[in-house]
């Protein structure tokens, strides 16, 4: 043989190298595999004959072309499979756990008297039964006693009374289903002329599968929603009370974030369990999301807008604000819109999109701003000192010491009235305790102007009836007077 000859040769073993390493995997995988110690001529035999089979594959072109498309064929399906993502199932051998648990469930049921007769059956199923329901209430039992048990530790971390009990509850349904999968499939096992036509094992085999995936998939993503929401509570609980009013406004925003992420994740989850492709799913809703978000830009600016708002803190749940025009307490704050609840009970709903401008009453602190008019001839000194009095005797008092920050800051005379001078003045309170604190100011002020004789004065209107030519006042007419008292007045006689 030529040396041209002998080095195309080779080239074509090395190009080959990789199907006939699969070949003989096929051909001769088996038989090695399967040897048993003390078989070994036989498995020799076995060996020469799958070579001499690859031989006579090799030799003959159609054979090898055809040989060819099926090893291709073979890598496509095994790159299709490789990129296909893996499913909890898969992951977890469900198939394998699921298969060789129902075979040790029959294999006792075998022992116990499935193959005697009439009355065996019976007696098997009766058997089945007692055990299904027995490991039921087990199952209840323990839910209750773990939920119980878990109480303390609410307490300690300042819980919600009722958080982690939806693990539990789906621990108690959870054990109802696989229970009624097993009566199933014990009918099946006992009966199985009458029902495994209608009910092959491997359809019930598929359907304990996915239940319990699907079960898994719930479990895990409701421990992950609980355990969130048992570090929020336990975070918001260990701050002071400006950071809980904080708190208060962003965590229910925060839960609805996670139980919308947390349901899309799951349900994606769950259609891939059951065998359905999400892939083209999260395109069209892709596509559907540009859609919606081209028709809904007011929701969007309404969603940026509060979440600007909420993350720089200029609202908590509670302060006293006026937004677009209203005025109000805050009662709610979502992902889009702000409830504020007026003084006179009046709920009004404003967008975040229409907040331009947020006047927050209660932010850290607050003022009470005081415009005290008094009469002209009254001494402004003296009705400062007054003043002064009266802020001292409430921060003195217990029911309010707490709710005033400083002493009354009095700014000075602010005005000249038609009827009065008017000083301006301010008291320091409290978030929101600024109203209470100055409506109770002012009751005392009455009080102790009252007392010194401080005269508060109402608007005064002077009449002027004009001159006589000599320069004299005109005096008022005689009926103006008896209109202004008709008591002095003299009576008339009635007319006949």
């Amino acid at each position: 043989m030529s040396q041209g000859n002998t080095t195309v040769n080779r080239r074509w073993l090395c190009a080959c190298r990789v199907p006939l390493l699969a070949l003989l995997l096929l051909l001769a995988g088996g038989p090695l595999f399967a040897a048993e110690p003390g078989t070994q001529s036989e498995g020799t035999g076995a060996n020469s004959e799958s070579v001499s089979r690859l031989i006579e594959v090799l030799e003959d072109p159609q054979q090898r072309e055809e040989f060819l498309n099926h090893l291709q064929a073979l890598e496509s399906v095994d790159s299709a499979d490789a990129n296909d993502p893996a499913v909890l199932s898969d992951t977890l051998r469900l198939e394998e756990r699921v298969g060789l648990l129902l075979e040790n469930y029959i294999g006792t049921l075998e022992n116990i008297g499935l193959d005697r007769g009439a009355l065996g059956r019976v007696a098997t199923l009766t058997g089945a039964l007692l055990v299904i329901a027995i490991g039921v209430l087990l199952n209840n039992w323990l839910a209750r006693v773990l939920n119980r048990r878990l109480g303390r530790w609410r307490e300690r971390f300042h819980l919600d009374t009722e958080r982690f009990a939806s693990l539990f509850a789906l621990q108690v349904w959870g054990g109802l289903a696989f229970a009624a999968l097993l009566l199933v499939y014990t009918l099946t096992q006992v009966y199985t002329q009458q029902l495994a036509p209608m009910l092959p094992e491997s359809l019930l085999l598929g359907i304990a599968e996915t239940v319990l995936a699907v079960y898994l998939v719930v479990l895990l993503f409701m421990l992950i929603w609980e355990l969130s929401n048992a570090i929020m509570e336990y975070v918001s609980g260990r701050e002071n009370s400006m950071n809980t009013a904080r708190a208060q406004t962003l965590l229910p925003m925060m839960r609805n974030v996670l139980l919308f992420i947390l349901l899309i994740l799951a349900a994606m989850v769950v259609l891939s369990e059951l065998g359905i492709d999400v892939m083209p799913l999260l395109a069209g809703a892709g596509v559907l999301g540009i859609a919606v978000g081209f028709g809904a830009q007011t929701l969007v600016k309404d969603f940026l807008t509060g979440f600007t708002i909420i993350a720089e803190d200029l609202v908590h749940v509670g302060d006293v604000v006026t937004v677009g025009g209203r005025t109000g307490e805050v009662t709610r704050l979502t992902i889009r819109k702000m409830e504020l609840r007026s003084l006179e009970g009046t709920v009004h709903t404003v967008p975040f999109s229409e907040i331009s401008v947020v006047d927050n009453l209660t932010k850290d602190f607050s003022y009470y701003m005081f415009n005290v008019g008094v009469a002209y001839r009254e001494d402004i000194d003296a009705v400062i000192q007054c003043l002064r009095e009266v802020d001292e005797d409430m921060r003195a008092d217990d029911e309010f010491s707490s709710q005033i920050l400083g002493p009354l800051e009095v700014l000075g005379v602010d005005e000249f009235a038609d009827s009065a001078v008017v000083i301006k003045a301010r008291t320091r309170t409290a978030a929101r305790s600024k109203w209470r604190v100055g409506r109770e100011f002012n009751r005392r002020m009455k009080y102790a102007f009252d007392e010194r004789n401080i005269e508060i004065p109402f608007p005064h209107q002077t009449l002027f009836f004009g001159e006589t030519r000599e320069g004299e006042p005109q005096p008022a007419a005689r009926e103006l007077f008896a209109a202004a008292s008709p008591e002095t007045s003299p009576r008339t006689p009635r007319s006949a």
